[in-house]
C-alpha cells in the first residue's frame, strides 16, 4: 500500500486511545522484495529507517525524511507507520515531533515497546527518541506512546551536545539506539563531546526514563581520529553474549576498500562493552581467496534459526548482500547471503518474534542521494541449517 507524503505528515493525529488486543490468529509471513511503504517526497528522500515488533505482533515503522517543510511549519518530523500483515500492508498512524526544542525530529530515530514495568511506565508503553538539532545543538530525548503510537508526550531529555557537525573537535551527540535491560532503559550513542576522543560510543541509563546517570563509555579508541559509530545491539541466546556493531573510520585509511569498516565487540553484559575485543568483519571468497569488509552504517540481529549457535545477521550501508555468522561470532566464520533489499543507507534489521525463521529488512534512500528515495522493505527466509560456504549455494529470499 502506498501512502503519500503530503497526505499524512499535514493531518492531525485523532486517532484513538486504545493498544490493538492480540490477534486472533497470526498473519502468515510471506516473501516480499522492495515492497513500497512510502514513495518517496517531492525534491526529497527517506533515510535510517527503524522499527519495533509490538506484543501483539503488529510492526511499527518510522524513518528520517529530509527535504523542505514536513509539517507545513518547517520542522521535520518522524512519520509512524504500522503493519499488522507482516509488512504487506501499511496504515501511517501518527507523527513524532518535537515538542520541547522548536527545532523539529531532525534525523536518526530510534523505537521500543516495553515488555516489562519501568518506574511508572507499563508494559506496552512505546518509547521513541531521535537526534532534535539546530545551530544551537544536539539533543537526544525520549517520547512515550501509551495508546498504540498515536499520540506522543515527551519524558525526558537523555543528553544534549554541539550543533550538528561532523569535524574532530566538534561537540555534537548522534544516533540513539534504545534497550531494556534488566530494570533498565540503556540509550546508547554516538559522542563526539569527549576532548580525548573525536568520536567514541557511549550510554547512559535510566530506571525511571526520567533522570539519567553518567555517561559510560563503550567503544573508544586511543588514536584520536578513530570514529567509531551508529551503535545497534543484540542478543546472542546460545552464548550468553550481546554483540554491539559499529562503523570505525580512522582518518584516511580503510580496510579491504573499506574506509567505514564494520567491526563488533562481543560483552557477557550490555553495559560493559568498552572492555571487550574489538574484532573487524572481514569474508573472503574461498574460491578466489579475495577478502572484503563490510561499509558503514551496520545493524544486527539474531535469529535462533540455522545451528545449534543460531545466526547472526549484519547488514551495511554500501552492498545489498548480508553478511552472517553461524559460529557464535567466531571472526573467521563469516559469510556473505544474498538479499533481496537493496543497499541504502542504515538498513534496518528484523527478525519476526512468532517466525525467526523470516527476516524483515527495510531500507530508503542511499547515503549519497543516489537511491529510489522512498521507504521499502523486503522479507525473506533464513536458512533453517548451516549454509555450504560464504557467499555460495544461496539465492534469494534466502539468507
Amino acid at each position: 500500500m502506498r501512502l503519500s507524503l503530503a497526505s499524512i505528515l499535514c493531518l492531525a493525529v485523532q486517532l484513538g486511545t486504545a493498544l490493538p488486543g492480540p490477534p486472533k490468529k497470526p498473519a502468515p509471513v510471506t516473501p516480499l522484495t522492495n515492497h513500497t511503504i512510502l514513495d518517496p517526497p517531492k525534491g526529497g528522500r527517506i533515510v535510517y529507517p527503524r522499527l519495533a515488533e509490538l506484543h501483539d505482533g503488529t510492526i511499527l515503522v518510522t524513518a528520517s525524511v529530509s527535504g523542505g517543510s514536513l509539517m507545513g511549519n518547517g520542522k521535520s518530523a518522524f512519520p509512524i507507520f504500522e503493519t499488522k500483515d507482516n509488512g504487506v500492508t501499511w496504515k501511517w498512524i501518527s507523527n513524532l515531533t518535537d515538542q520541547v526544542n522548536g527545532w523539529g525530529m531532525s534525523a536518526q530515530p530510534a523505537l521500543l515497546e516495553l515488555r516489562k514495568p519501568l518506574g511508572k511506565f507499563k508494559p506496552g508503553t512505546i518509547l521513541a527518541s531521535g537526534n532534535s538539532w539546530s545551530s544551537n545543538g544536539t539533543r537526544i530525548d525520549l517520547y512515550a506512546s501509551t495508546d498504540g503510537a498515536r499520540t506522543w508526550e515527551f519524558i525526558s531529555r537523555v543528553a544534549e551536545g554541539g550543533r550538528p557537525n561532523t569535524t574532530n573537535g566538534a561537540t555534537p551527540i548522534w544516533e540513539p539506539f534504545l534497550l531494556h535491560y534488566e530494570d533498565e532503559l540503556i540509550v546508547y550513542y554516538s559522542d563526539q563531546r569527549d576532548p580525548l576522543h573525536g568520536q567514541k560510543l557511549a550510554h547512559q541509563r535510566s530506571k525511571d526514563l526520567l533522570t539519567w546517570g553518567p555517561v559510560v563509555n563503550d567503544v573508544r579508541y586511543d588514536e584520536y581520529l578513530a570514529r567509531p559509530g551508529m551503535t545497534v545491539v543484540a542478543h546472542v541466546a546460545p552464548i550468553k553474549k550481546w554483540i554491539l556493531v559499529y562503523e570505525l573510520p580512522i582518518g584516511n585509511s580503510s580496510s579491504h576498500g573499506s574506509h567505514y569498516p564494520v567491526h563488533y565487540r562481543l560483552a557477557d553484559d550490555p553495559r560493559e562493552f568498552d572492555a571487550a575485543e574489538h574484532v573487524g568483519i572481514i569474508v573472503e571468497d574461498p574460491a578466489t581467496g579475495d577478502k572484503m569488509a563490510p561499509n558503514a552504517s551496520p545493524y544486527v540481529v539474531w535469529s535462533p534459526v540455522g545451528g545449534p549457535n543460531g545466526t547472526i545477521i549484519v547488514s551495511d550501508a554500501d552492498y545489498d548482500v548480508l553478511y552472517v555468522n553461524r559460529n557464535g561470532g567466531d571472526p573467521g566464520a563469516w559469510e556473505v547471503r544474498e538479499s533481496a533489499q537493496s543497499a541504502a543507507y542504515s538498513r534496518a534489521l528484523h527478525v519476526f518474534e512468532k517466525s525467526p525463521e523470516w527476516l524483515m529488512v527495510v531500507g530508503g534512500d542511499t547515503f549519497d542521494g543516489n537511491g529510489w528515495g522512498g521507504l521499502s522493505l523486503s522479507v525473506q527466509a533464513l536458512e533453517k541449517k548451516p549454509g555450504p560456504g560464504p557467499g555460495h549455494g544461496c539465492k534469494p529470499p534466502v539468507v
